[in-house]
């Protein structure tokens, strides 16, 4: 389905560089693929934090994603669940038995971090409620754990420029967000995160020079997240709310 291939294409831009850090930190937690505005590779943004203390991160994830086509914009909505656990801070990611996000499987793929999106089928999950079912192996205990304690936090549309022109510097923004504890804005592989609340960020010249010129993608990605200790491993769930937009960048 024609569709379906193109939304794939887009959710790849949440690949599976999952992790954890302390909800306390002064910091927000650094996004894999360039935190802080450093130019990184372009072609796989991350959009789920690193937290260095975690065990397991489980994140319940709404997307939205608008490519540009020549008969104008085509919008994407998409509820799906990502999971990953490790033993070594995610350098290489266990297999932990059946994981379930709202009765629906998901699927370990060649990093070990598990999706409910694969080449050939995306599922789409309500999570407008979060439950977790994990049956547990390697050292990992299983569990059930409802995650409604906090709302899935919300991004408004994207309304910046789809011409990203790097000498200009550039200025992403939505219409708003809510209900977040950080902000992640992505340009192609820049990133920068910004407090609860954010809505605008702006980046440089500088921090854009590292990108290539052609077709890429910017995001919005407001999220939050709790954590616990299950069977002696520091079990960290979130939610996630990300707003994708194709862009050119000159």
């Amino acid at each position: 389905m024609t569709s379906a291939k193109h939304l794939s294409l887009a959710l790849m831009a949440l690949t599976f560089a999952l992790g954890a850090c302390k909800k306390d930190d002064e910091e927000p937690a650094t996004p894999s693929g360039g935190g802080g505005g450093t130019p990184a590779t372009p072609e796989e943004p991350s959009t789920t934090p690193v937290f260095p203390d975690a065990h397991g991160t489980l994140w319940a994830v709404k997307s939205f994603s608008s490519t540009a086509t020549p008969i104008g914009p085509i919008d994407f909505e998409m509820g799906l669940g990502i999971a990953a656990f490790s033993n070594n801070g995610f350098t290489t990611n266990v297999n932990v038995g059946d994981v379930a996000l709202n009765g629906t499987a998901l699927t370990p793929g060649t990093t070990g971090a598990y999706t409910s999106v694969s080449p050939t089928s995306i599922v789409d999950i309500d999570v407008s409620s979060v439950e977790w079912t994990v049956a547990g192996g390697n050292g990992f205990a299983g569990f059930t754990r409802t995650v409604n304690d906090f709302a899935l936090p919300g991004v408004g549309t994207v309304t910046s420029a789809e011409n990203v022109v790097r000498s200009d510097g550039y200025t992403l923004s939505c219409s708003f967000t809510s209900d977040a504890d950080s902000v992640l804005f992505l340009v192609g592989g820049v990133a920068k995160t910004l407090v609860g609340g954010s809505s605008s960020c702006t980046f440089s010249a500088a921090e854009l020079a590292g990108l290539a010129a052609g077709a890429n993608m910017v995001q919005i990605a407001a999220y939050s997240y709790t954590s616990e200790v299950i069977g002696g491993k520091n079990i960290y769930f979130g939610k996630e709310t990300v707003r994708s937009k194709s862009v050119t960048i000159e």
